[in-house]
Order: C-alpha cells, then sequence, then structure tokens
C-alpha cells in the first residue's frame, strides 16, 4: 500500500513538474527515478533482470568427465552437479547477457540498451572471472565466458556504435576488463604445445580471442586466434577428421560437432574483418563440416571408426547452430540449406546470440 502511495505522488509531482506529460511520458520518468537505485548502479527499465552476482572467487570447478578413462566420455553425474552448481552464477550470467544483446539489437530500446552497459559494468568494476584457474575445467569456463561476453558486446557495438555516447568512462572499464581476461586466456591456453594438446578446447579460446579482438579492437587477440585455427587446419585428415576429438570414443561425433563450431565463427569472423581463410571445397573447414553433417545424419562412420556407440547430443545448438555461419561464407549442399532453413532462428550463447538474425543481416560481408 505505501509503495503504490508514494508511487502515484511521484506520478503527480511528475505531472505539475512537467505539465501536462502524457501517461507514456509519465511512465518514462518514473522508470527513470526507480532504476536510479540506492547503490547508483545505473538507470535501467524495469525489464532488466537483476545482475547476477559477479564471480570473483577461484575457478575451480570439477570436470563432468571426472573418473573417466582416457576417453574422457563417460558422465559422472555427481560431479556434473557440483559443477553447474558452482557455475551457476557464471552461466546464468552468459545467457543473461546474450538475451540482453539479442533483444537490444533487435528493439533499439533506450531502456534495454542501458541494461546491457550495467550488466556488462557490474561485472567489469568487479573484476569478476579473473580469478586462480586451479582446473583444466576453471580454463575452459574462462574462455567459454569470454566468448559470450566479446560476441555479444561485439555485436551490439557493431549494430549500434553510438550506444556508449557519453559513457565512454563505462566503455574503457568494460573493454579493459574484456582484455585482462582475453591476457588469461592466452596465457592458459599456449599455442607452443603438442600437437596432442590442440583440441576443442583451443578452438573455443581461439574463437572467444578473435571475437575479443574486435569487440575492443586490439589486432593482438584476433591474430593469436587465427594462429590456432591455422593449427587444426593442419590437424585435420583428408577424411575430415580430427585425431584428437577421435580418441573421445562413444562422443567423437559429439566432440567434432562442438569444435566445428567456434572454427566455423573464426572463419566467418575473418572473412568479415576482411582476413582471407580459406572456406572452399578442399578447404579444412569444409572437409570438417561436412564430415560432420554426415554424420549426425548417418553415426555408423564414427562407429566404425571408434568401434563404440555414438552418444549424440541433443541440443540443438551444438549440432546445428554452425550451419547458419557457415552457410554465409561456404557453399552448403542442399542437404545443409534444407536442414538451416528447417531449424530458424538457430541460436548459441557462446557464438553470440541469435545467429539466423546476425548472418541474415550480412555481418560477414
Amino acid at each position: 500500500m505505501i509503495r503504490k502511495m508514494l508511487r502515484m505522488l511521484l506520478l503527480l509531482f511528475i505531472a505539475g513538474t512537467y505539465g501536462c506529460a502524457s501517461a507514456d511520458q509519465l511512465q518514462t520518468y518514473l522508470v527513470a527515478a526507480n532504476d536510479a537505485g540506492s547503490n547508483g548502479e545505473a538507470v535501467v527499465g524495469r525489464d532488466c533482470a537483476s545482475v547476477p552476482v559477479s564471480f570473483v572467487s577461484k575457478l575451480d570447478f570439477p570436470s563432468k568427465y571426472e573418473g573417466s578413462g582416457a576417453a574422457r566420455d563417460e558422465l559422472n553425474s555427481d560431479a556434473n552437479e557440483r559443477y553447474k552448481d558452482a557455475t551457476d552464477a557464471i552461466t546464468g550470467y552468459e545467457k543473461g547477457l546474450v538475451a540482453i544483446a539479442n533483444r537490444y539489437v533487435k528493439s533499439r530500446s533506450d531502456s534495454t540498451g542501458r541494461c546491457f552497459v550495467v550488466w556488462l559494468r557490474k561485472w567489469a568494476r568487479d573484476g569478476a572471472l579473473l580469478g586462480q584457474s586451479t582446473t583444466h575445467t576453471g580454463k575452459s569456463v574462462r574462455k567459454w565466458a569470454l566468448a559470450s561476453i566479446s560476441a555479444a558486446y561485439f555485436r551490439v557495438k557493431h549494430e549500434s556504435p553510438d550506444l556508449f555516447h557519453g559513457q565512454e568512462s563505462d566503455q574503457k572499464i568494460i573493454e579493459s576488463w574484456i582484455k585482462t581476461i582475453a591476457d588469461l586466456v592466452i596465457q592458459e591456453w599456449p599455442v607452443d604445445v603438442a600437437t596432442k594438446k590442440i583440441n576443442n578446447h583451443y578452438y573455443w579460446a581461439a574463437w572467444s580471442l578473435v571475437a575479443s579482438g574486435l569487440a575492443v579492437d586490439d589486432r593482438k587477440y584476433f591474430e593469436y586466434g587465427l594462429s590456432i585455427y591455422h593449427l587444426f587446419e593442419n590437424q585435420i585428415t583428408e577424411e575430415g577428421l580430427l585425431p584428437n576429438e577421435l580418441l573421445r570414443r562413444s562422443r567423437a561425433l559429439n566432440y567434432h560437432a562442438y569444435a566445428l563450431s567456434p572454427l566455423v565463427m573464426i572463419a566467418a569472423f575473418a572473412h568479415y574483418n576482411e582476413v582471407s581463410v580459406s572456406t572452399g571445397k578442399n578447404s579444412a573447414l569444409t572437409k570438417l563440416a561436412e564430415t560432420v553433417f554426415h554424420g549426425l545424419s548417418d553415426p555408423k562412420s564414427f562407429e566404425s571408426l571408434t568401434g563404440a556407440k555414438q552418444e549424440i547430443s541433443l541440443n540443438s545448438a551444438t549440432n546445428y547452430a554452425w550451419l547458419e555461419p557457415y552457410c554465409a561464407v561456404a557453399t552448403c549442399s542442399t542437404a545443409m540449406l534444407f536442414e538451416v532453413d528447417k531449424r530458424r532462428p538457430l541460436q548459441s550463447t557462446r557464438m553470440g546470440g541469435d545467429l539466423t538474425a546476425m548472418f541474415s543481416k550480412g555481418l560477414t560481408k
């Protein structure tokens, strides 16, 4: 009751202050007043969800394959639950930020734009995701989060370069934070390692750095990501297979598809940045894309290669989201075009959000 009375008094005060204001104008003023908040964290609309608590702890997470053999293909349900609990804030932040970016690009709503800035600024100011990574999974989570953050930030910045007009100090804080995370990712995923260690994790690190380089306009990160991409090109076999992903036995097909997603995004954004990456008929990317696509249609080839029945992900983002950027920069078969059209809109948080909307606008042209 008290809240309602205060709201009515505020509306009456605004009406008296601003004269014969319309209902929409009054609502705008009210939202601004409500959003200022006691902590001064900025003006956002009521449709802006609360920012998840900044993750400033060590990145110490268990692997969902904890206790599995060398193939790392047996899911440990207990470890998986512990992993989900420990990373809940980070996962929520990734999904929330990308969802806000999707909404802003579509609506160009001022309140949604402010919300996007607030979400970024909060974690940037708190130094989130900068803790020591004490496990391999911790390192993995950092670069996955960087991919989501940088891709969303670049997309919004690309679509609306004036969003930070008058908020340059916020932009500086955010971009400095992204650079700091990117520097840690470079340290954690060095390219001067044995070939047997270069796998899907490296490809996701590469994509996170390519996205970061474009997001903060720093060629260093972009080039580092491309250097990992070139390692992939040297790894692919004539049959379009990745030897290190084949070792995952029952999950070999799944991890080929998972590895393909960041590689396709790197190729697409390289094209956007006018950097030549081969996507022709005999290119490494095309070989892998065709192998994955045929494998998803008929897993028997992977079962023959690995001697294990394939555990195929039910996640459409893992299996097919890559088709949207791939068809933007390479020649897709009739079957691929049918599949991508059937599944639109294709979306993936760590690839930047609504990929159908992103590439339908010619982002790579």
